[in-house]
């Protein structure tokens, strides 16, 4: 194993904190350019993205 035991899961917990992090990015131009009714769904949706990453985290033992 080149990268360690781990490797895969860690390169996929990443890949998913990368995307709960565009989410909440993009909450703050969705509110200002489409309102706030469409900013609270992308928040609902970053906070879903989030606790995605976090059980994968969570599930595989990783620490912060």
């Amino acid at each position: 194993m080149a990268g360690g035991p781990l490797s895969t899961q860690k390169a996929e917990a990443a890949r998913r904190g990368w995307i709960a992090v565009v989410g909440w990015a993009l909450t703050p131009i969705l509110v200002v350019k489409a309102g706030w009714i469409l900013g609270l769904v992308a928040a609902g949706v970053a906070v879903w993205l989030t606790s995605r990453w976090f059980k994968y985290r969570a599930e595989w033992g990783m620490r912060f």
